[in-house]
């Protein structure tokens, strides 16, 4: 096995479980979560991308968090939402929708969870810089982004029904 092989099996390895609860948060389906982490490591593994090691978490959580949003909008463009839209209710449109999420985020989440998924996601800011900005631990960034996701995905989802 070459060094490159070894490398690749150990990220393979490290960052797997942590991309997976990324993926189902998004997809709320474990055969699509499952799908989307091979996705990014294959198309890692056919690129010539080189990670620095400080940053592949943050690339490969963005990496799965993309591939999540493009399977997302696949979904919608192809009409497979058989009833249950993820984000989005197909009588609202875009600004509505944002304007609802944000709303819950200012008047739902705690305040520390709101701050963080708007620096994350408004601001675009890294975990990593989040992590400094605010002086807590990368893991408490990640907890307050996951906690956030699934309240967000389970009140929009349930207004489908």
């Amino acid at each position: 096995m070459s060094d490159r092989e070894k490398q690749f099996k150990e990220l393979f390895l490290s960052e797997y479980g942590r991309m997976y609860k990324a993926a189902y948060i998004l997809l709320g389906n474990e055969d699509e979560a499952k799908d989307a982490v091979q996705d990014v490591f294959a198309r890692l593994w056919g690129g010539t991308t080189p990670l620095r090691e400080e940053s592949q978490r943050t690339f490969l959580l963005t990496c799965i968090r993309n591939r999540c949003l493009n399977i997302i909008a696949q979904r919608r463009q192809n009409n497979e939402f058989h009833g249950l839209h993820t984000f989005v209710d197909s009588e609202r449109d875009d600004e509505e929708l944002i304007a609802d999420i944000n709303r819950y985020v200012e008047e739902r989440l705690t305040p520390q969870t709101g701050r963080i998924i708007k620096m994350h996601y408004n601001e675009e800011q890294s975990y990593k810089d989040i992590s400094k900005e605010l002086g807590i631990s990368l893991s408490a960034v990640n907890k307050h982004i996951v906690q956030g996701l699934r309240k967000l995905r389970s009140t929009f989802k349930n207004k489908e029904s």
